[in-house]
């Protein structure tokens, strides 16, 4: 699905890695409306140096015993607990919720049944569960001058598989991950965001990336600092529109069905 990488640092991958942020593979809506999802599009992100490869966790994680199954497909769509494990993931618990759909050559939108959609993120502290994720592990915070420790997180699950269903539904629950510094001395730190890779029968893999907003996020604030400058999201080559379009709004799930997490609606559009 994606070729290993060696002896990479996520520094240098993240750098030159941005050369592909220009293509557009995709729409995105923040809303439910389709009337919003056919105006919007979003911009195809990059798949960064963690994607959970087999061999590489340092904690092993693998729900599903079935080994045909690649380790990213090996989980559920809830990263917030591990089956076998009696804790649960640090941090501060969210939903990511919307469809995926399918926008033909003649303007229709059609919902995608069984469209496999891989989601994984950092730990609330920072950190990915993979072996190349070694550097900078202790930082000062950019604000408060504290000291930020990444660490793993053994109750964290870090990825996760979704399968829509027969509407395009899925949904997942994860937790806010942390942001780490790529490069201190230009202040660039790489703010909160969940990466998803998206696969439909007859359709181009989708790789994009989510980020947060809300006032109810802890450290809302010091987040839009984050957003405001990084170099993959506000890459040149992406609109304002495009830009915005990928950072999205969570809060208390107004139809009181997610209630131990804020919620944020996050829906695809695939295309040829």
């Amino acid at each position: 699905m994606k070729q290993k990488i060696e002896n990479l640092s996520r520094r240098n991958f993240i750098k030159t890695g941005m050369g592909a942020l220009g293509t557009i593979a995709g729409t995105l809506a923040t809303g439910s409306a389709f009337s919003q999802v056919l105006s919007l599009k979003t911009p195809r992100q990059t798949l960064g140096p963690f994607f959970p490869d087999e061999g590489d966790p340092v904690h092993e994680v693998r729900e599903n015993l079935d080994f045909r199954l690649p380790v990213s497909e090996a989980n559920d769509n809830d990263l917030t607990f591990i089956k076998g494990h009696s804790g649960k993931a640090r941090g501060q618990t969210v939903y990511v919720k919307g469809k995926v759909l399918f926008k033909s050559s003649n303007g229709a939108m059609e919902p995608q049944r069984g469209a496999v959609i891989i989601m994984w993120n950092a730990s609330a502290s920072g950190r990915y569960n993979h072996r190349g994720d070694i550097d900078t592990t202790r930082f000062k915070h950019p604000r408060t001058g504290e000291w930020v420790e990444r660490t793993h997180d053994e109750n964290f699950q870090y990825w996760g598989r979704a399968i829509t269903d027969i509407e395009g539904n899925y949904w997942f629950k994860t937790v806010v991950p942390g942001f780490y510094p790529v490069d201190i001395e230009k202040g660039w730190y790489r703010p909160p965001h969940l990466h998803f890779m998206i696969m439909a029968p007859g359709i181009p893999q989708l790789v994009t990336q989510l980020y947060f907003k809300g006032e109810q996020i802890e450290n809302n604030d010091f987040l839009k600092s984050l957003n405001a400058k990084d170099l993959i999201l506000r890459d040149q080559r992406l609109s304002t529109e495009e830009q915005e379009n990928v950072i999205v709004e969570f809060q208390s799930d107004p139809a009181g069905k997610f209630t131990d997490g804020l919620v944020g609606q996050y829906d695809f559009v695939l295309g040829l």
